[in-house]
């Protein structure tokens, strides 16, 4: 594993992998690559008309994809041609959706309306709802404003706000909750590594990836700087690791390796074969999502011999059909 995989002829190594840091960044991503600004100010639209259309939960996994792409080409480094191939696979299965029928009119910004995104995330998140989703397209939105500060604009922000609030309210509170606690977010390390030994666990063939968007979800929110509302919300992550643990078979099912010759979600390759395959729009916005969080999520992995699973695993996340 150290001399690295040899996936579609190009190598892939722990040391490539593993020798970053995810965070929640804020520099504005290029204008002059293929996939950038563009890309999350249209997610961003469209995320703002799916609870009009009354199908926030597979609509806004469309929306989440678009904004995740940018974000997973900057933070990858991937090349020109990489991202061409991913932007066509977004123009033909993600962005002919109406929610992208047209973009939202310019209006003057102003960064505070972000405070009311964060009350209404607020309001729903120290409990699981729409599967995490609430949290999960949230903080995505939340990301991309910071990105691209020019797009927080009153009318914008009110579809946004209209997302989050359509996945309703926290009922009651936690403390009550008879199960014990798993792992927090007051070490950060340590919540990644928990992430990862629940991706590798849930691996059997009732795989979610959410284990691992849920989780780096929250960790993109803590390092945004919003790190009480961060930790509200990890008892619906535990919640949902949970579920997955009652759903699979409590042991994670081995699975084989990825196969030599199989094309990596960071390869030109691997988003060319994705038009071959014929999937419906939820998993066609996972195969964008899942990868984005586990390689984000992948660089702050400290543990040796954890890298080494996770790398041996990898293919679970590209499994999404």
């Amino acid at each position: 594993m150290k001399a690295g995989l040899i996936i579609a002829g190009a190598p892939f190594c722990a040391e490539a992998l593993f020798d970053g840091r995810a965070a929640a960044e804020d520099e504005k991503p290029a204008e002059d690559t293929p996939i950038g600004p563009r890309e999350i100010v249209k997610g961003l639209d469209g995320m703002s008309r799916v609870a009009e259309t009354g199908n926030t939960f597979g609509l806004g996994h469309n929306a989440a994809a678009v904004i995740s792409s940018a974000f997973f080409c900057r933070e990858q480094k991937l090349d020109a041609d990489t991202q061409k191939e991913i932007l066509a696979y977004l123009d033909a299965r993600l962005l002919k959706n109406r929610i992208y029928a047209a973009a939202r009119p310019k209006e003057a910004a102003d960064p505070k309306l972000t405070e009311g995104l964060l009350e209404d995330l607020d309001a729903g998140i120290a409990t699981l709802r729409g599967k995490g989703h609430n949290i999960i397209f949230a903080v995505t939105c939340l990301k991309a404003l910071r990105a691209v500060p020019e797009a927080v604009t009153p009318e914008r922000i009110d579809g946004l706000r209209k997302m989050v609030r359509s996945f309703g309210k926290t009922r009651g509170g936690t403390e009550d909750d008879p199960e014990p606690p798993l792992v927090g977010l007051d070490d950060e390390e340590k919540f990644i590594h928990f992430v990862f030994e629940e991706f590798l666990r849930a691996s059997g063939d009732g795989f979610d990836g959410h284990v691992v968007t849920i989780g780096h979800a929250l960790v993109e929110l803590h390092r945004m700087g919003h790190k009480e509302l961060a930790r509200k919300g990890v008892p619906a992550y535990w919640q949902w690791v949970r579920q997955a643990r009652a759903d699979g078979d409590d042991g994670g099912g081995e699975v084989a390796a990825a196969s030599i010759g199989t094309p990596a979600p960071l390869t030109r390759e691997y988003w060319e074969t994705q038009a071959t395959h014929r999937i419906g729009e939820i998993v066609s916005s996972h195969t964008v999502k899942y990868p984005y969080s586990f390689f984000a999520l992948a660089k702050d992995v400290k543990d040796e011999n954890l890298k080494n699973r996770i790398l041996a695993n990898v293919d679970r996340v590209t499994a999404t059909n």
